[in-house]
């Protein structure tokens, strides 16, 4: 299991979000702590570190260190 790590700015983003993207990101970003790669697409570099969900109108960009176990949430931003 991954540990999802937010800056309190993109934390701040999330809890902003109405209940209709929020609940499904949560979702899907619970899915990304069991499976990673499986729950994610890629983004950027194609390293497998570098991966994103998208649901309900937003997009988020993530890190993911596979040494520290944790998945990094660098931007919520919404998608059209």
């Amino acid at each position: 299991m991954y540990r999802l790590t937010y800056d309190p700015g993109i934390e701040a983003v999330q809890d902003s979000l109405p209940p209709a993207a929020s609940e499904p990101l949560m979702l899907a970003l619970a899915d990304a702590c069991d499976a990673p790669l499986l729950a994610t697409q890629p983004w950027g570099q194609a390293d497998d570190r570098n991966r994103m969900i998208e649901v309900a109108g937003v997009r988020a960009l993530l890190f993911i260190s596979y040494s520290q176990k944790t998945i990094a949430v660098l931007a919520i931003d919404p998608i059209a």
